[in-house]
């Protein structure tokens, strides 16, 4: 064997390894994330691939509709159209991309603005295994409104171009969460994008990002809104915006839609901090123990009937709580450690717990109806609770090993 065949046998063998290593990498424990519901479809981040989407409409057997394959993603909201058409707004590394979901078999990228989360993904802002930068970084002008420094190689086209426009729109009355549901779903607790009349509203480490989307399939970039720092969560209700911060709870009038306005703040603990709101009250979990914070673990309930003065009215220790929702003052709390925390808050100083759920470690939940949606780290399971005392398991999706 001549020296030149020896040396192209090496070389391949030496391909053939890191090709395996390579792919050995790509078979990572996938872990589920973010929740959005939008009628029968549950749209649920995995946070090394893209994004699940699952039928519930049987929640005893929930069908598997399709991966969205994308990189680098952690939230994502919805909207339908007057058409029927549904579209998706997902992050994807610092770029903010636009699907058209209607068809689960075949979503189509309709849009991508370039590098607008640049800031936050920077400093590595959000779940721990997307930090670092995605490969092939490269430096260019393709677009959004600070270039795209963040863009892959492989980027979703069309890039579209945004601008603002000097026509304001002002809403007298918001929608309740019920009836803005009807054309934009919701998402869970621990989202940081939230879909509102004819805006897409999303925050980062220290800001909130106003877009247009009047014409879903094009959002245009609006308005940034500096907060303060540690900024996890949004939450809306009727006309008002609940942003969960490390240091606090952050509320902003949606008056003027394109240019929310501070009105309050409740300030707690350091701890990471989804919130939820129901009629007067605004509940709170911290999470001590974590980068967030190391002391203060607990449900807070806040009373908000004045909303110039939140003020806390209880607190309700948990070991490590997450997400949540409440119907009713009655508080379903993910717990990383306990599962699912049913609690009675009908009189808040008084909160005592009706039952726990442990199948699973809970991340963030939904409630729809008399069903519990639960998503844990690699599965998301339905419950029965309309008794909350006695929640009972309908079915599970759980990723293969």
């Amino acid at each position: 064997m001549t020296n030149r065949y020896k040396h192209l046998i090496t070389a391949a063998l030496v391909l053939l390894v890191l090709s395996v290593g390579w792919e050995n990498r790509d078979t990572s424990p996938v872990r589920f994330g973010k929740i959005y519901l939008f009628d029968q479809t549950l749209y649920v981040s995995e946070l090394t691939r893209g994004v699940r989407q699952l039928g519930i409409s049987s929640p005893s057997s929930p069908a598997n509709l399709g991966l969205i394959k994308m990189a680098g993603n952690h939230d994502t909201a919805l909207r339908g159209t007057a058409d029927d058409r549904r579209i998706l707004y997902a992050d994807s590394y610092a770029d903010l991309i636009v699907f058209d979901v209607t068809d689960p078999a075949t979503p189509k990228a309709l849009d991508t603005l370039r590098n607008i989360f640049g800031q936050s993904y920077a400093i590595g802002w959000g779940d721990d295994i997307l930090l670092g930068r995605p490969p092939n970084m490269a430096i260019d002008d393709i677009g959004g409104v600070e270039g795209c420094w963040g863009c892959r190689e492989k980027a979703i086209s069309p890039t579209s171009v945004m601008t603002s426009s000097s026509q304001v729109k002002t809403t007298a009355d918001a929608s309740s969460p019920s009836e803005a549901g009807s054309s934009s779903g919701r998402g869970g607790s621990m989202a940081r994008f939230a879909v509102v009349d004819d805006y897409l509203y999303c925050v980062d480490y220290n800001q909130l990002y106003v877009f247009e989307i009047e014409n879903p399939a094009k959002p245009r970039f609006v308005n940034r809104v500096q907060i303060g720092w540690g900024i996890e969560t949004i939450f809306p209700y009727t006309n008002y915006l609940f942003i969960g911060g490390e240091n606090g709870m952050f509320i902003y009038s949606r008056s003027d839609p394109r240019n929310p306005k501070y009105v309050s703040m409740f300030q707690h603990a350091r701890s990471c901090d989804p919130v939820v709101v129901e009629g007067s009250y605004a509940y709170v979990t911290l999470r001590g123990g974590t980068r967030c914070g190391m002391v203060v673990s607990a449900l807070h309930v806040v009373a908000i009937a004045d909303l110039f003065n939140p003020k806390i009215i209880a607190s309700y220790p948990l070991p490590q709580p997450m997400g949540l929702d409440v119907r009713s003052k009655i508080a379903y709390v993910c717990d990383d450690s306990a599962g699912v925390v049913v609690l009675d808050a009908t009189d808040p100083v008084r909160i005592r717990e009706l039952a726990r759920i442990t199948g699973k470690p809970g991340y963030d939940t939904i409630l729809q109806n008399d069903m519990l949606i639960v998503v844990s780290e690699g599965a998301v399971s339905f419950y029965n609770v309309s008794h909350p005392d006695a929640p009972f398991l309908l079915g599970r999706f759980q990723l293969p090993a």
